[in-house]
């Protein structure tokens, strides 16, 4: 019920806070003259380099010193890199030789990694500013971890709003990393503009233990500080070109509905806002209410949100079922038991909520309640099953994952519909090695986040590093489609009232929402100025 996928981008929070010539394809044309492909769309950021397909290869031997940099010579290595760029994205991408793996379990210490780092003197002056941009590459067991940062590399803060993703991998005793980074400032003015003009230093991290504290560290351009004040007349300059004319996916207009939303980005516990898409306009609905917030569901009024939540994140025998008012007033608790209640949805008409409750060991029954007088209405989960996730059809069906479909025990749940009596049971997805996440559907399809392993997500690590894709399948069991694959962990995708469009959030070492159409092309970043999004729903 507690997705690791939402708490991903917290522990990637956590990590940096220890830490510290265009072509490739076209899309549309104008008067013709065919457009270039995005950088973001031309490069896959999976840590698979090659640098001939990127542009000019620069190459320089580079000492690793040890004492974090300030010490002896330990090791030399070849760092190699090449940079592309359009009228929003700059690609940069990395090769450098290491004899030796280093990586570290996240749930135990930053007791050894391997890494990298880029920083940037944006303005070019010759002097390292504060809220200049910073990006961090580590490698942890199960992948690697980004960090957006600012600050000059020493300080490890994420940026308010972060931007950006990056990835590095290990093979054959070389590593490939790679960034693609925006061309202009965050919503909170840290960062800045990348251009011509911009000098940049590269850090190479070696065997870094932070307990300890021990480590080594090699500089492309000058070091070992690089503290407000540093002069950064020796770094290169930035390899960046006169952007030609892009097909840049636009951020459509017209968009109808209200979203609401759950975000730490003022209280950790999470707060609930709302997101007008025609205005741009967010609005927080709870002030500290004490609670772990989790799970909403806008009513098809936008009157009201359900959301289940807990004293803390971990404290699931007191998950309850709560509704509050899109205004924020009459904050209620709907159930109290000493179970684990969670992902209300509200019924077409809304005067249904249905959620998931943990009534045996181990395993969710299907729920429906009276959103008015919260009196339970039926069970839909036979005994020995486990369901969750359910959300509601417009015709009054109920879709959901379950594991009626598998073995005993096995951890690849599946997605299914079923009438709102409990009949006419009807499996929609059935892929091996797999399991499917939050469906939500319009009377013809469903969306879902697909979980691309064949181990049990909230009990597997690498569930913080591994593909989570965002399909749709026909609610007549008929076809599948992939919309995202594209090795991140994409979940949670919401239709929007029209059926043309899909909010989903994405984690890169911080989670935002997202804009797709209907065919998964990825059009931006739907709420602006915000980056940690746990939840969400559009009505």
């Amino acid at each position: 019920m507690i997705k690791p996928v939402r708490k991903s981008a917290l522990l990637l929070t956590l990590l940096s806070l220890l830490i510290g010539s265009c072509g490739g394809g076209t899309h549309a044309t104008v008067e013709n003259k065919p457009l270039l492909m995005p950088v973001a769309e031309h490069f896959v950021i999976d840590g698979v380099v090659d640098l001939a397909a990127v542009g000019t290869v620069h190459e320089k031997a580079i000492d690793i010193l040890d004492n974090f940099g300030n010490g002896a010579v330990v090791k030399t290595a070849t760092l190699r890199y090449a940079a592309r760029n359009d009228d929003r994205n700059l690609y940069i991408a990395f090769e450098w030789d290491d004899a030796t793996r280093d990586s570290f379990d996240p749930a135990v210490a930053l007791d050894n990694f391997d890494g990298i780092a880029i920083g940037f003197d944006n303005d070019g002056n010759g002097v390292l500013d504060e809220n200049e941009d910073a990006h961090r590459l580590v490698m942890t067991n199960y992948g690697s971890a980004y960090s957006d940062l600012h600050a000059h590399l020493t300080d490890a803060i994420d940026d308010a709003v972060a931007d950006g993703r990056g990835r590095m991998t290990y093979s054959a005793g070389e590593y490939h990393a790679e960034f693609l980074i925006p061309l202009a400032p965050d919503a909170a003015g840290e960062d800045g503009t990348l251009n011509a003009t911009t000098r940049f230093n590269v850090l190479l991290y070696d065997h870094v233990q932070i307990p300890v504290p021990a480590g080594n560290i090699g500089y492309l351009n000058g070091g070992p500080q690089l503290g407000a004040g540093t002069v950064t007349t020796s770094w290169a300059l930035l390899p960046h070109v006169a952007p030609g004319t892009y097909d840049q996916p636009a951020m459509p207009v017209g968009l109808t509905g209200l979203i609401a939303f759950i975000s730490d980005h003022e209280n950790p516990m999470g707060e609930i806002y709302t997101f007008n898409p025609a205005t741009s306009n967010v609005v927080r609905v709870t002030n500290t209410t004490g609670l772990y917030l989790d799970g909403v569901s806008l009513s098809h009024d936008r009157s009201r949100i359900a959301f289940y939540a807990a004293p803390t994140s971990t404290d699931y025998a007191n998950y309850e079922i709560y509704t509050v008012n899109a205004d924020g007033t009459n904050l209620q608790q709907i159930t109290n038991n000493a179970l684990l209640d969670g992902h209300p949805a509200w019924s077409p008409n809304d005067g249904e909520i249905i959620y998931a409750s943990f009534r045996a060991a181990g395993k969710a029954s299907l729920i429906r309640m009276n959103s008015t007088t919260h009196a339970e209405i039926l069970n839909l989960t036979p005994a020995g099953a486990n369901d969750n996730d359910p959300d509601w059809l417009p015709d009054g069906r109920i879709v959901f994952k379950t594991d009626r479909f598998g073995t005993a025990g096995s951890p690849q749940v599946r997605i299914a519909v079923v009438n709102a009596d409990g009949t006419a049971l009807h499996q929609l997805t059935n892929t091996a090695g797999t399991s499917d996440h939050d469906p939500v559907a319009t009377n013809t399809a469903t969306v879902f986040e697909r979980f691309t392993k064949g181990t049990d997500y909230s009990t597997d690590p690498s569930a913080l590093y591994a593909a989570w894709n965002i399909v749709e399948a026909r609610i007549d069991g008929s076809s599948e489609r992939n919309l995202i694959a594209d090795g991140w962990i994409n979940w949670l995708p919401v239709y929007d009232p029209t059926g043309q469009y899909l909010v989903y959030l994405k984690s890169v070492g911080y989670t935002d929402a997202r804009l797709m159409n209907k065919d998964g092309r990825d059009l931006g970043r739907l709420i602006p100025g915000i980056t940690r999004v746990r939840y969400i729903d559009w009505k």
